[in-house]
């Protein structure tokens, strides 16, 4: 895909990605990146393993600029049909308007397609108004209330 003179490429993630997601996260999570952890680094190589799990990364003229995860959810309603989570998608602030979201999005319902997805569901935190702009003009639309329980 090609927008503003720059061609975004989907791939899925690999290790070696894992600084830049980092920096990434931290963006959506509006706190200043840290170091690549045992953890972070054990979460990543699980992530990656995970037959359900896809993690893609989305280069800008070949500069990781964005990412997401698609989990693909058996199901057992909607006649046995999966159901896919987008989850974790940013991208990053010094390039967005520039086709790397409509590119993750992209991926996501082709994704879903191939595996009979019967929906793509998110969520996103209540504060994110631009993101939710993003969402409705992609073809989403609020639908439901979310609910969420953190343990520390």
């Amino acid at each position: 895909m090609t927008n503003d003179g720059g061609a975004v490429t989907i791939r899925p993630a690999a290790v070696g990605d894992l600084q830049r997601l980092l920096v990434l996260y931290a963006q959506l999570e509006n706190q200043p990146p840290g170091p690549a952890s045992a953890h972070a680094i054990g979460a990543l190589e699980a992530i990656l393993l995970a037959p359900y799990v896809h993690l893609v990364v989305a280069e800008l003229d070949g500069v990781v600029a964005g990412t997401a995860t698609f989990v693909i959810v058996p199901n057992l309603t909607h006649g046995g049909r999966p159901w896919m989570q987008l989850e974790n998608m940013v991208v990053d602030e010094t390039v967005r308007r520039r086709g790397v979201g409509r590119a993750l999005m992209v991926a996501a319902e082709r994704l879903a397609r191939q595996h009979g997805c019967y929906k793509i569901q998110l969520q996103s935190a209540e504060h994110r108004t631009g993101a939710h702009r993003f969402y409705e003009a992609a073809g989403f639309r609020a639908s439901s209330k979310g609910f969420r329980r953190y343990f520390a």
